[in-house]
């Protein structure tokens, strides 16, 4: 009983337990790439470098549950950063140099701001009755354009106390960054997938007319999903500015392709209906260290972009085929019923 058990689990998590072993070869090519990986500076490095995308990523998921996809990620998170850099220094002057509460308003501010762009998108997609995939490309190229505006030119003035924080450690050992992570687990993604309004996202990406059969309020629904995931892209914009110090209306950003590879890395459909947190943390953890292996090796950040593209196209790729051969299997298994029968 219990060996059909554990074919039965692993048949139905086969891609999340996929991405851990492949994110279990890549943290062992990691400890020889990086020579402080065993000391107490090796997973705060980590945790750092793998932190924004891995939130980024989860907001993101939220979204591919229903069969949608959010193309202003990236932009969003820009914004937030310029947003976040340009009022900190007002806002802890307006309440007499207090880094504590001055840092702590800013914070809420600036995820209340990601927020209510979510919420934005989510009621063009709903109310506009427009396909995902061309609203979140529009509203990008707003959020673009805000930050710009937000912020002409590269700056801000951002305490360094602020930066330690989120990119230090906390007695000694223990990664602040990873605090965080596990604070977006707890309080974010773990009670949403808990309740009725989680398990609804499953059902909406599964069958929408089916989920709307049963009751289910997709539009409220999808309104918070956009909203979450835009304060989820208002959680990386702070995570941002504390790790550069500044907000940067014009820097590169893989943050919207690569929260899309991470997702389906970790073994959500683009079809919707199917992924989690736990594989888009691992698909997440694989690019962003990848990226540093490639800096490790010494390849020319020209390369890099290449290198990430070739394994969203692997990862889509491999989503397509699993697609195509769990609907097989599922006629197979009707035909052979109907034959019982």
């Amino acid at each position: 009983m219990k060996s059909d058990e554990i074919r039965i689990f692993a048949r139905r998590n086969r891609d999340v337990i996929i991405a851990y072993c492949v994110l279990l070869v890549v943290l062992v090519l990691f400890a020889q790439a990086q020579a402080d990986f065993f000391t107490r500076y090796g997973p705060q490095s980590i945790f750092n470098q793998i932190i924004t995308l891995c939130i980024a990523a989860l907001g993101q998921t939220l979204i591919i549950l229903t069969a949608g996809i959010d193309l202003s990620v990236g932009t969003l998170i820009i914004f937030t950063n310029c947003v976040a850099a340009t009022i900190m220094r007002p806002i802890i002057d307006l309440f007499g140099g207090s880094l504590l509460l001055g840092g702590a308003v800013t914070c809420v501010i600036v995820v209340l701001l990601g927020a209510l762009c979510g919420l934005f998108n989510g009621c063009v997609v709903v109310y506009g009755r427009l396909q995902p995939i061309i609203v979140t490309l529009a509203t990008g190229s707003i959020f673009s354009g805000l930050a710009r505006y937000v912020r002409p030119s590269p700056g801000g003035d951002v305490p360094s106390q602020f930066a330690r924080f989120f990119t230090g450690r906390v007695l000694e050992y223990i990664p602040m960054s990873a605090i965080v992570l596990l604070l977006a687990l707890l309080l974010i993604w773990m009670p949403y997938r808990g309740r009725r309004y989680g398990q609804a996202l499953y059902a909406i990406g599964g069958n929408e007319n089916a989920a709307f059969l049963s009751g289910i309020k997709i539009n409220a629904v999808k309104l918070l999903a956009y909203s979450i995931a835009g304060m989820c892209a208002a959680i990386c914009g702070i995570l941002l500015t504390a790790q550069t110090r500044s907000g940067d209306p014009t820097a590169a950003n893989n943050f919207t392709n690569n929260s899309i590879a991470a997702a389906v890395l970790g073994g959500a459909s683009l079809a919707g209906g199917k992924g989690s947190y736990i594989g888009t943390i691992a698909g997440a953890m694989i690019l962003s260290l990848i990226v540093g292996l490639l800096i490790f090796w010494g390849i020319s950040s020209y390369y890099q972009n290449l290198v990430q593209g070739i394994i969203l196209i692997l990862a889509l790729s491999v989503n397509f085929f699993s697609t195509i051969i769990r609907e097989r299997r599922n006629k197979l298994s009707a035909l052979k019923g109907g034959a019982t029968k």
